[in-house]
């Protein structure tokens, strides 16, 4: 789900971020002692890009990516490939565009894509999860899944296990935030059920499973004493169950006194290592700075950093 502390609005993915930006130390400066690795931009002017950017769901070789490029009010799935080490301009997916759609996951063979749709319903809009299977030509048509998968109008975010188990967020009328599961046997989906350790109580969204399910990462907010603000977590598998719930700790993850960042929509990398996700962080600019200095914090903010939201990753090797 693009961000998880919105109003589910016609049309809208994406609401306009008013509150402050936590700020990266200036790239000539010396960074403060960190909780945890530092974020990184990812292919900043290309995929994290001038509008705002989710994080990108790729192909089993690492060579092709699908991510979510939004405005205000709607969003549209970009397609982009790796030549000669660099990603190439991003295109429209040949399956995205007639209504607005986010959160593309790939299976991890690499067969299909199921992602998010906002399209309008005799009840309203509703938001529910597509997918489309790739064909000898490309992808072929999209095709909605079924009410075991689409349990509500508000279903979000979905990820992929190796075993065609589905995770994703639904969002119930009352405003709660749950983490659900379909698992896919027999080329069927069984009835979604909440995972145990996501029980309402807080606001969890946005799974990220490992495609050998030994653990899932997402988007929370209310799980820290006194702190509302979204966070990213993981929690391994236990037998049939899961274990306890951890924060993943990085720089610029808490909030301070400049504001916070908005961090969520995880998705892992070809590797499995590697974790990328959406964030509205910026780099600190320092006064007074001299006109060389303001020439490329000018050339920066016009290519990606510009307090939308773009891609940024780090690695989850020391909780692996």
């Amino acid at each position: 789900m693009p961000r998880s502390g919105w109003t589910l609005l016609c049309f809208a993915i994406f609401l306009p971020w008013t509150q402050g930006k936590a700020a990266l130390p200036a790239q000539n400066a010396a960074a403060p002692s960190s909780p945890g690795p530092t974020p990184q931009i990812f292919a900043p002017g290309v995929i994290s890009g001038p509008g705002g950017d989710g994080s990108p769901t790729f192909s089993p070789d690492g060579k092709t990516l699908f991510f979510t490029r939004s405005t205000s009010h709607w969003t549209i799935i970009l397609e982009s490939h790796q030549v000669q080490g660099r990603w190439s301009t991003p295109t429209v997916a040949p399956f995205s565009g007639e209504w607005p759609q986010s959160s593309p996951a790939m299976s991890p063979d690499g067969t299909y894509i199921v992602f998010q749709m906002l399209r309008r319903a005799e009840a309203g809009s509703v938001s529910e999860l597509w997918r489309v299977d790739r064909v000898r030509t490309g992808w072929g048509t999209p095709v909605r899944l079924p009410d075991a998968v689409n349990i509500s109008g508000s279903v979000w975010k979905p990820s992929i296990a190796a075993d065609g188990t589905l995770y994703f967020t639904n969002i119930g009328k009352d405003g709660s935030k749950r983490l659900y599961s379909s698992k896919y046997r027999n080329g069927t989906y069984e009835t979604a059920q909440p995972l145990s350790f996501s029980d309402g109580k807080h606001l969890d969204v946005d799974p990220e499973i490992a495609p050998d399910g030994s653990f899932l990462v997402f988007c929370s907010a209310g799980r820290l004493d006194g702190d509302t603000k979204d966070h990213l977590f993981i929690v391994r598998r236990e037998g049939d169950g899961w274990g306890k719930v951890e924060q993943i700790r990085y720089l610029g993850d808490k909030q301070t006194p400049d504001g916070f960042s908005t961090d969520d929509e995880p998705h892992l990398g070809p590797d499995h290592r590697t974790l990328y996700f959406s964030s509205d962080r910026v780099i600190m600019v320092h006064f007074p700075r001299t006109h060389e200095q303001a020439l490329k914090d000018f050339e920066r903010m016009e290519s990606w950093d510009n307090s939308n939201t773009n891609v940024w990753f780090i690695p989850l090797d020391s909780l692996l």
